[in-house]
């Protein structure tokens, strides 16, 4: 039997996890119209849409955030669904742990800036340095702790 890598599990739950960020957000943030309004502006604006019926502003709004809150709930369903199948993969909850906070916070600093033109400073490349680099000098410890016993 062929044990299957927990890596790709570990990358999916970590980007699933912040898509859940980035949908809490949308559904509670004041930015939202006008992201709803940018979208819906692209929507109609295609000439293969046709749409036989007005949309109001206020109604369509109500209802893209209604998605946001369900999305929020299922990108958590497929985070942690995939999260415990990379627990059972891998050979340390401590590799699967670091894989998953690395893709996290990466993939939800990129969605940050390109969503909500959230900046990235130089203060949070130097804090992300020291985060990664300290969940995989752990993960490394555990490797060796395990080779040993």
């Amino acid at each position: 039997m062929q044990m299957t890598s927990f890596i790709p599990f570990a990358v999916l739950s970590g980007i699933f996890a912040s898509l859940s960020s980035v949908f809490a957000k949308l559904f509670s943030d004041t930015r939202t119209e006008i992201f709803h309004d940018a979208v819906t502006s692209f929507i109609t604006k295609q000439e293969w849409v046709t749409i036989p019926w007005t949309i109001d502003p206020q109604n369509s709004l109500i209802a893209f955030r209604g998605v946001c809150f369900g999305l929020i709930f299922v990108c958590n369903s497929l985070m942690w669904t995939l999260f415990t199948k990379s627990l059972n993969a891998a050979p340390s909850s401590v590799q699967t742990t670091t894989v998953n906070g690395a893709v996290n916070f990466s993939v939800s600093a990129l969605l940050g800036y390109l969503v909500f033109d959230e900046p990235l400073a130089l203060g949070w490349w130097i804090g992300a340095s020291f985060i990664l680099t300290g969940t995989i000098l752990l993960s490394r410890t555990q490797k060796e702790k395990e080779k040993t016993e």
